[in-house]
């Protein structure tokens, strides 16, 4: 036969040192302890200004400079599949808005600037703006949740997010566009 465990006492007032390190990781991983949870910008917040972009001549790019504009902003990078789909995608919708109020930007988050260029160039963007961010400092601030993330603004605010790219997201997007443009 078995013998039952010997029983032990058990303080609910002091957590056992064996438990800190348990809960200090059920902490970190809920993002309890964590800024970036509250960086996240989502749909109805005001994002803050870029912090590091700058557009292919090296020339800072500021987000209130399209204040009057509905600005479709994306973040990506040239190890991210959906992005190499993406982009061409954006750039043939953004031709349907040329004359309107809307301005496309990509963000490339590449840490190496010529390999972030090379990938811009390649996507061959005419109506979407490629800029860089190869600190990261901007990314860090809008916390996408995924590569790559499409961020509507109008009037500085966040009106739509939209995670990820699939055969099919650029007709969302569209509609998206539009409803902000009523």
């Amino acid at each position: 036969m078995f013998s039952p465990l010997p029983r032990r006492k058990i303080c609910m007032t002091k957590p056992s040192r064996s438990l800190l390190p348990i809960l200090a990781c059920c902490v970190a991983l809920l993002g309890l302890g964590s800024s970036s949870a509250e960086a996240k910008v989502r749909k109805g917040d005001r994002p803050s200004k870029f912090v590091s972009v700058k557009n292919g001549a090296g020339k800072k790019v500021q987000l209130k400079s399209y204040k009057d504009r509905i600005v479709v902003l994306t973040f990506g990078a040239s190890w991210c599949k959906p992005c190499k789909k993406e982009l061409p995608a954006f750039e043939k919708l953004a031709r349907k808005y040329d004359s309107k109020k809307v301005i496309f930007l990509a963000v490339n988050v590449d840490s190496d600037s010529a390999k972030g260029k090379a990938f811009m160039k390649k996507a061959g963007l005419k109506q979407v703006y490629a800029l860089y961010d190869p600190k990261s400092s901007t990314v860090e601030s809008f916390d996408p949740p995924t590569m790559p993330s499409t961020f509507i603004i109008k009037r500085g605010i966040v009106k739509h997010v939209h995670a990820g790219y699939r055969n099919g997201d650029v007709q969302k997007v569209a509609k998206m566009i539009d409803a902000e443009l009523r």
